[in-house]
Formats: structure tokens, sequence, C-alpha cells
């Protein structure tokens, strides 16, 4: 299986879908959950019996007072093949880069139909 690599935009979660009807098959619906992508992210592995996704700050550039930083998710099977990596935009928090790339891979999945 080769993995994939994305940086497209991710969902758009404006109507939520309720996160107690989160499954395997929810990422073909239209719209995902209210809150965390990276939450999302986590439950739906855990539905597809993937491992959990591993995020990393790939890159961080900028002067100390306005840095931005680069993150990457990337999501493995059980057998530890990556099925996709997706990477963040340059934001100025560890934190809104990493739900970016979570976001990207969320939309990668969707479009995907893995």
């Amino acid at each position: 299986m080769q993995s994939q690599e994305c940086r497209n935009p991710g969902p758009n979660f404006s109507n939520p879908t309720p996160i107690s009807t989160v499954s395997a098959n929810s990422i073909n619906q239209p719209d995902f959950v209210k809150g965390s992508a990276k939450a999302y992210l986590h439950l739906l592995c855990t539905a597809k019996h993937w491992k959990q996704p591993l995020f990393e700050c790939c890159n961080e550039e900028g002067p100390p007072h306005i840095k931005q930083f680069t993150f990457k998710v990337s999501i493995l099977s059980e057998e530890g093949f990556v099925i996709l990596e997706s990477y963040s935009h340059a934001l100025m928090t560890k934190k809104a880069a990493a739900e970016d790339a979570a976001e990207g891979a969320l939309w990668c999945l969707k479009h995907m139909s893995i």
C-alpha cells in the first residue's frame, strides 16, 4: 500500500454531526463533528482499527516573536503501513498547526474514500 500525501484544506465544521455517531463509515458524511479535528481523527483511527495518528512539528521558521510552525500528521495501519501524511500551513502556534494538519487529513480521507 502506498502512502498518500495531502495538503488540501480541511473540512467544513459549520453543520456538525454529534460525536456519538462517529463510526468507521462516518467519514463519508458531508460534515464532521463540532470541535477538534485532532479528537475526531483519533476517534476515526480507533473505529477503523488503525494506530493513533502521529503528530510532529516538522518546521519552525521566523524570529522568536513571530515564529511559525508546520506540523505533519501520519496515519498508520495496525500493520505499520503509512496510510496518509498531511501537512499544515505555517501557523503561529503549534496547536493551530497540528489542528490544521488534522483537518487536512480528514479532508483527504473523506475525498479518497479510505
